[in-house]
């Protein structure tokens, strides 16, 4: 009896390994079918407006694909393409867009980009913290479940800062992010975008 309960319970580790181990090359083939078009191939996209994937971590694709499907992160283009994919296939491209570079900015350029001091230090009296807390120094976050944002395009950023404020985007968990978007003009959401807009890559630094 013991034998044979350790053999199912092996079975199941397997079956489960199988699952959830995932499948760049597969990836590759799913982003090709679905995500070149928009997000660029090698996920580097040459619009304004639409994200970067290059480098993003797995989990926070996965999730944002999740959301997609279920539809609590709202885009009819996303969704059409989100609820084909099965739950193995998002972690396939996720985990192929992870291992993307963006291109790093000269570091002689970098010099020059000025830190907005919300970056940094945040504004304790208005009850906003620090960006630097969550999504890392220089945007290089290294919290799986947070976006990268260094070099992420300028446009979506933007438009993804209007979003929360105004709560027609509200998948952030616990509504954290929009409690913070909430509290920022217009002229910072701006700053903000340009300063990470500006960084470049986010390839870890030796």
């Amino acid at each position: 009896m013991k034998k044979n309960t350790y053999k199912i319970a092996v079975l199941f580790a397997f079956i489960s390994w199988q699952v959830h181990a995932s499948d760049p090359v597969n990836g590759q083939i799913i982003a090709v079918k679905y995500c070149d078009r928009c997000h660029g191939e090698f996920g580097i996209s040459d619009d304004t407006d639409t994200p970067h994937l290059a480098s993003q971590s797995i989990n926070y694709i996965l999730k944002q694909l999740k959301d997609y499907k279920s539809k609590a992160r709202k885009d009819k283009n996303m969704y059409k393409r989100a609820k084909k994919l099965s739950e193995q296939q998002m972690l396939d491209v996720a985990t192929w867009y992870e291992t993307q570079l963006l291109p790093e900015t000269n570091p002689a350029l970098r010099e020059n980009i000025k830190t907005p001091v919300l970056i940094n230090k945040g504004n304790v009296s208005r009850g906003i913290p620090a960006c630097d807390l969550c999504h890392g120094k220089d945007g290089k976050t290294s919290i799986g479940s947070t976006p990268a944002l260094a070099g992420q395009q300028f446009g979506y950023l933007l438009s993804t800062m209007g979003y929360f404020a105004d709560g027609s985007r509200d998948n952030d968990p616990g509504g954290a992010v929009q409690g913070i978007i909430k509290k920022l003009s217009d002229v910072e959401m701006e700053a903000i975008a340009v300063y990470y807009s500006e960084l470049g890559g986010r390839e870890a630094e030796e």
